[in-house]
């Protein structure tokens, strides 16, 4: 009797092991972590894309003496995801340093009537201290070349060039304060030390037209 209950619990013992390197197995089979691809690195701070179960996101990795913090930049959502310029810079206010993130990507659209080349600018201003985003813009600059026509035959037709800008220009000065223009008026933004964020210094001005070329 004694050696059947020794093999019984033998037995449960076992089939237990067994379930738990199984479920062990299991969860490292569903998720995959794929090399982490490194875009720019300034002080104690990498700028990455890392992938979790098939996503793809672009984030900071912020090495503290004890700790590395993981702030998520941008999810990726196409396959084909390659910033044609990354960069990532410190800068100083007060003493206190901040982070500036600029990414630039292409995009070409090619069809039968239209071709457009169109550029992103995406800026971000991070307090990695405190894992805040204090600023992120992007602004689109295009270049479409479509055929137009001319009747509703469709049986002539020209060609037509256009520049297209969407959103806000980004400029940061050396101040730490930062631009956003458009073509009809620019605005100043400081930051301020009490608040910890960055506010609109006075009033929007109107642009100065750019002179065209003789």
């Amino acid at each position: 009797m004694k050696k059947l209950v020794i093999l019984l619990l033998f037995a449960l013992i076992s089939t237990t092991n067994f379930a738990q390197k199984s479920m062990s197995k299991s969860k490292e089979k569903n998720t995959t972590v794929s090399k982490n691809v490194v875009l720019a690195k300034a002080d104690n701070i990498t700028a990455e894309v890392i992938t979790i179960n098939k996503e793809k996101k672009v984030v900071l990795f912020v090495k503290n003496s004890t700790s590395t913090d993981t702030l998520e930049l941008k999810k990726i959502e196409t396959a084909d995801f390659k910033p044609s310029g990354f960069t990532l810079k410190s800068y100083v206010i007060n003493g206190k340093k901040f982070h500036h993130v600029n990414r630039k990507e292409q995009v070409k659209t090619d069809t039968k009537l239209k071709k457009e080349t169109a550029d992103f600018t995406e800026d971000q201003l991070w307090d990695t201290e405190n894992k805040t985003l204090l600023l992120g813009n992007t602004h689109k600059s295009s270049h479409i070349k479509e055929t137009v026509f001319l009747d509703k035959n469709k049986t002539a037709s020209h060609d037509v060039e256009k520049m297209r800008s969407e959103g806000f220009e980004f400029s940061l000065n050396a101040d730490g304060s930062f631009v956003l223009k458009t073509k009809s008026q620019n605005s100043v933004y400081a930051y301020n030390s009490t608040s910890n964020k960055y506010e609109l210094k006075g009033n929007p001005k109107a642009a100065t037209p750019t002179k065209k070329k003789k």
